[in-house]
């Protein structure tokens, strides 16, 4: 196990960066951010005697938990640069009405909270920290989202916002072709290096495929844990993934049938 000493560092390093990331508002802290997007090795943050008395499992339990973490910080970096790249240039510049503006962006605010600070700390403290009893709290701290009243608030927000997917990429198209100073913004905006050569209708369906990963990720962190109460509850978490991912895509059905049964109108 690694000394009072190590776990300080690795936690004050970790903590430093996860409150920064959340606090981020403007394209210029994006690209300070960009700066550091590639996942560290975690196992180049223990001394090598920690690393040693590791069994196999734990180290693929770690290697699934730093996944976890840095497939959610870049999603959290996407949802960002949906929003100040994207959203904030339109709201601010008045390009599209409020409509519109709606259609495309939903509630993109709200999808952002929910991915915020709080579930990106819990998830580098966990990842990071060899802090038994710190590592378990942060973890099932994070798991907690996924059932109760968070798995509520989670569940129709993420419906929400993925079924109006399908109307959000029509008026993009729609737009793009009837509206040249939306045109000229979008290829304006899509030519930002923050972008990575992302289109605005591949960012749109971000949300959508981040939930279909969760259930992936928690059913491999179970399978590398062998402490039977904490295994159990990150299969919970993982079946209550799936059935917010039900959810979401029944939403989606359903708005997609409105939009070929002609309930929606571009105006």
């Amino acid at each position: 196990m690694p000394t009072m000493g190590e776990i300080s560092d690795i936690f004050f390093h970790v903590r430093i960066d996860s409150v920064g990331f959340a606090d981020v508002q403007s394209e210029d802290e994006l690209y300070d951010f960009d700066m550091d997007m590639d996942p560290p090795n975690w196992q180049q943050l223990v001394s090598r005697e920690v690393l040693m008395g590791l069994k196999p499992y734990e180290i693929k339990r770690q290697e699934v938990i730093n996944e976890l973490f840095y497939t959610e910080r870049a999603h959290v970096r996407t949802l960002k640069v949906l929003h100040n790249v994207f959203y904030q240039r339109v709201t601010r510049e008045g390009i599209l009405n409020s409509s519109d503006k709606r259609k495309i962006f939903s509630n993109l605010e709200d999808i952002l909270g929910l991915h915020g600070e709080s579930s990106l700390g819990a998830f580098q403290l966990c990842s990071l920290s060899w802090n038994s009893g710190l590592s378990k709290f942060d973890f099932l701290g994070f798991l907690a989202q996924f059932s109760g009243p968070a798995e509520e608030k989670l569940k129709h927000a993420t419906a929400t916002f993925c079924s109006n997917q399908p109307f959000a990429l029509e008026v993009i198209k729609s737009r793009q072709k009837k509206d040249s100073r939306f045109q000229t913004f979008v290829q304006d905006a899509e030519s930002n290096p923050l972008c990575r050569r992302l289109q605005l209708k591949d960012i749109i369906p971000t949300e959508m495929q981040r939930l279909t990963k969760y259930p992936l990720l928690l059913d491999n962190i179970a399978k590398y844990t062998e402490l039977p109460e904490e295994k159990e509850k990150v299969k919970k978490a993982a079946d209550h993934c799936r059935q917010i991912l039900n959810h979401v895509n029944q939403a989606v059905k359903e708005s997609e049938n409105k939009q070929v049964g002609g309930e929606w109108s571009d105006s």
